[in-house]
């Protein structure tokens, strides 16, 4: 299972309808707003699928861009 910590940047009248969005998304899970711009989200999803996943958060309309704060796979690179 790959982890990563995600700031979703919009614009804020976006705020509320993205982080709706994200909220119904499998494997998403998002703890609040920061700076009134930047949606902060965790996700947790298996490797090969991490890419698509965010690739779906980039394509929710109002989402200016995607930041990457920390990702980690050192749960399969162990083998566990």
């Amino acid at each position: 299972m790959a982890i990563a910590g995600l700031l979703v940047h919009t614009l804020p009248e976006d705020l509320a309808a993205v982080e709706a969005e994200i909220r119904r998304m499998p494997e998403m899970t998002t703890y609040g707003i920061h700076q009134d711009q930047y949606i902060v989200v965790v996700a947790e999803v298996p490797s090969g699928r991490m890419e698509k996943r965010v690739d779906a958060i980039k394509d929710i309309e109002g989402v200016l861009t995607i930041y990457t704060t920390y990702v980690t796979l050192e749960d399969e690179l162990l083998g566990d």
